[in-house]
Formats: structure tokens, C-alpha cells, sequence
């Protein structure tokens, strides 16, 4: 779907909602609910898969483990998406609600699903071609503040370095630069943010749950 089709797709969904009465709202507010669980216990299970003790001694081995990080990042990405939906319909209801992660990991997490899952494959063989970055890759790391690295973007740090812009705190508890991939996203923090998501929608899921009306003839 091209940006201008996705930004229509979204107007007509926000329209939607604002037409909505509150039965219907409630409706969408369970399924939609139960979709961003679905998402985020999937993106917990690749973190489970990631963190399980693994031998690397075939191409195969390294292959998978690199794949894996590329599915947590679509399914992450998948469950913040619909806590955005989520958070639109509490809204709506007058019931106001945010939810994990915060703005800026939820912007980090886009942006490295972009580049390092969703259109990987021709940003890579153009570095292969050329060896520079191509100029979506210069711009990200432009707007998000942050050094592009000398070398591939693809890489995950097993070290502890604070990169620019970490928090004393973060500084403090070792967790700057542990676990970041592609040098913008710190895999700790996200996991973090995930296990307090899920429990906030358990909470909603047990309040909102079998409440509303379908519409009509809705299957």
C-alpha cells in the first residue's frame, strides 16, 4: 500500500470512529484489544527464542538467529500498532488511556523495523554494491540524532558503551548501549515496555471484554 492509499486508509478509519456510537465503539475496543495482545505475547515469544541458549556452528544457525530479530521487530511493531488503535478508541469513549512503549520507542521501534525488517533486501544490496548507506538510511539516522555507524547497520551490540544521548540512569543500570540494534533501539527497553504492555491490556481485556454491539450483518 503507497503512502497516499495508507494516509487515506487512516483518515477513513479516524472518521469512523468519530462517527461510532458507544456500543460499536466498545465493540471494536474488545477486538482490537484481544489483536494488540495477540501481537504482544508473539513479539514476547521472539525475545523468549532470542534469549534461549543457542550453538552457532552452521551458516543455518547464524541465518535463523539473524531472521529472528527481523520477526521481532514486524510483530513488535505489529502489537504498538494496534495500542495506537487501542488508545484512539479509549478516546473516543471519553476514557483516555496511554499505554506502553513510550513516544520515543515507539518511534524507534518504526524506524528499525523499517530499515533492518520491512525493506532490508534492496537497502543491503546497495551497500553491497557500493558500500555507502543509501540516503533513507543517512536521513533516518539524521532525524533521530543519531551517529550512523562506520560499519553495517544490521549489527547488535553484546557490549556495554553508552551511546550518545543515554540517560544517567540508563548510564547507571548498564543497559546504554546492551542488547541496541542497529545503533537506535535498545532491545531491553522494549522488552520492558512489552511485559508492562501486556499486563495493561490483560487489565483491559478483563474490563472491556464482551461489551458493545456488532453491527449489522458484522461476522
Amino acid at each position: 500500500m503507497g503512502r497516499k492509499e495508507l494516509r487515506e486508509q487512516r483518515e477513513l478509519v479516524r472518521a469512523a470512529i468519530a462517527a461510532a456510537d458507544e456500543p460499536h465503539l466498545r465493540y471494536a475496543l474488545d477486538g482490537t484489544v484481544g489483536d494488540a495482545q495477540a501481537f504482544c505475547w508473539a513479539a514476547l515469544r521472539q525475545f523468549e527464542r532470542k534469549y534461549a541458549p543457542q550453538v552457532f556452528r552452521t551458516p543455518k544457525d547464524f541465518g535463523l538467529h539473524h531472521a529472528d530479530l527481523h520477526l521481532l521487530l514486524i510483530v513488535a511493531h505489529e502489537s504498538v500498532s494496534h495500542v495506537q488503535l487501542v488508545e484512539e478508541l479509549l478516546s473516543a469513549l471519553g476514557e483516555p488511556h496511554p499505554l506502553p512503549p513510550s513516544r520515543d520507542l515507539r518511534d524507534r521501534l518504526r524506524e528499525a523495523r523499517n530499515l533492518l525488517a520491512e525493506h532490508r533486501d534492496e537497502r543491503v544490496l546497495y551497500r553491497r554494491l557500493t558500500t555507502e548507506h543509501t540516503p533513507h538510511v543517512i536521513a533516518t539516522y539524521s532525524r533521530l540524532g543519531i551517529a550512523l555507524p562506520d560499519g553495517s547497520i544490521d549489527s547488535e551490540t553484546l557490549g556495554y558503551f553508552p551511546p550518545p544521548g543515554a540517560t544517567e540512569t540508563e548510564i547507571a543500570d548498564g543497559q546504554a548501549s546492551v542488547g541496541t540494534v542497529g545503533g537506535m533501539l535498545s532491545l531491553p527497553s522494549l522488552h520492558a515496555a512489552l511485559l508492562e504492555l501486556e499486563a495493561e491490556l490483560d487489565k483491559l481485556a478483563q474490563t472491556h471484554q464482551g461489551k458493545g454491539t456488532p453491527p449489522p450483518g458484522f461476522r
